[in-house]
């Protein structure tokens, strides 16, 4: 799950979109919202090769996160999961 938070502009959701197909990713399911210009974007990813492509997902993200001011992080599902 990729999680976005920042100041709302236009592009956003393009320039994380990127990073998420140029690792291999596929969006499973996504969900943004705009609070008092503040940009909150969840996303669940799926990738072809997780050990590779989470690696170089994070890498991406990283670079997005620097060109666009957004807090990126990446959490695991499974963590989340009730067993």
């Amino acid at each position: 799950m990729v999680v976005a938070v920042g100041r709302d502009r236009p592009g956003l959701v393009s320039e994380v979109s990127e990073a998420i197909f140029d690792a291999g990713g596929n969006i499973e399911d996504m969900d943004q919202v705009v609070m008092r210009e503040i940009f909150v974007m969840s996303i669940l990813v799926s990738l072809k090769n997780p050990r590779k492509s989470s690696n170089k997902l994070r890498k991406l993200l990283r670079r997005k996160s620097e060109k666009t001011g957004l807090n990126i992080q990446v959490f695991r599902v499974e963590d989340f999961k009730v067993r």
